[in-house]
């Protein structure tokens, strides 16, 4: 794929590879199913930018054929590593009719922190990066993956993990979004840690620890708003008949990562993250939505999503 621009290096996505069964509430169960924050938004990435690299870790029981078949579509899975010292984190993802989401980790699985704590560093991925983007994951892995992005002359932007098993504490005092081109949490991540959704309010706070990025939050179906200047600006998410909601604001992270690069424009960068969102939810896994990818669709959703932009404030 590759819609606007390839370049040599790739969109770098930095988190878990999981093993997910995914129930959604009286319309389908998915056993086994490949998932992770760094692949999801490695598929998002892939259909703008034209190849994507994941870095992360896994244990013995990840199979291999998954990643063969990464590979085989254009995504670099030479900085994952399989090691011995645990499994591969296994997730239970419970959707309800409401729109709520329950994410639990199984016990015969590996954590988010211990993984990340294995995972090779991010400079050590041998063809460097167009951009990074911080998958949602561990405080701690957070911590560690944005130290090892300072110093890079390339974009690097952060999504959130909120769950009862990760330690948020980190996150309050603001020092892990200094330095960010982009900070993406999605609305139920931005009431849970600061108790408010209030896009221009939560970009002040940011803005008085030192983060000089773009602030883009993730509204499920009813898009995205972003922090601009003085404004928020809205982009509605694309046409899509959804039918499994799992990965589609790590894909929007990916689409959104590219975009920017691709422009610089964070406004179209959303437009191009909603596109890639809307690949995702149409599918049911990511390997179906890697199928789906098609360059003369996505133009065709991007036109529609244009048409729709507009500020609030």
């Amino acid at each position: 794929m590759g819609v606007p621009v390839t370049v040599d290096q790739p969109i770098l996505t930095v988190g878990e590879l999981t093993i997910d069964d995914v129930v959604v509430e009286d319309q389908s169960v998915d056993w086994k199913q490949p998932g992770g924050g760094a692949l999801y938004s490695a598929v998002g990435a892939l259909l703008w930018h034209g190849h994507s690299a994941i870095c992360s870790a896994v244990g013995p029981d990840y199979p291999q054929s998954a990643l063969d078949r990464l590979g085989r579509h254009g995504i670099d899975t030479s900085s994952v590593l399989r090691t011995t010292e645990c499994n591969s984190i296994g997730l239970w993802l419970l959707y309800e009719n409401s729109g709520a989401r329950h994410q639990f980790e199984k016990s015969a699985g590996g954590t988010f922190e211990r993984l990340d704590g294995l995972r090779p560093s991010v400079r050590d991925h041998r063809r460097g990066a167009a951009g990074v983007h911080l998958a949602p994951q561990s405080s701690a892995g957070h911590l560690r993956a944005r130290a090892e992005c300072d110093g890079l002359d390339v974009p690097v932007s952060l999504d959130l993990l909120i769950e009862s098993y990760i330690d948020c504490d980190p996150y309050h005092d603001g020092e892990v979004f200094s330095g960010l081109a982009a900070f993406l949490p999605s609305e139920q991540e931005v009431v849970s840690l600061w108790g408010h959704a209030d896009v221009a309010r939560l970009r002040d706070w940011l803005r008085a620890r030192g983060f000089a990025g773009h602030l883009v939050v993730k509204r499920g179906e009813r898009g995205v708003a972003i922090a601009v200047d003085g404004d928020v600006v809205t982009v509605p998410a694309a046409p899509a008949d959804v039918l499994d909601p799992t990965g589609a604001g790590d894909a929007f992270c990916g689409g959104f990562l590219a975009g920017l690069v691709a422009t610089g424009d964070p406004i179209l960068a959303a437009q191009y993250g909603v596109v890639s969102s809307s690949f995702v939810v149409e599918t049911r896994g990511a390997f179906e939505a890697l199928d789906a990818l098609d360059d003369g669709e996505a133009c065709r959703r991007l036109a529609s999503v244009k048409k729709s932009v507009r500020r609030l404030v």
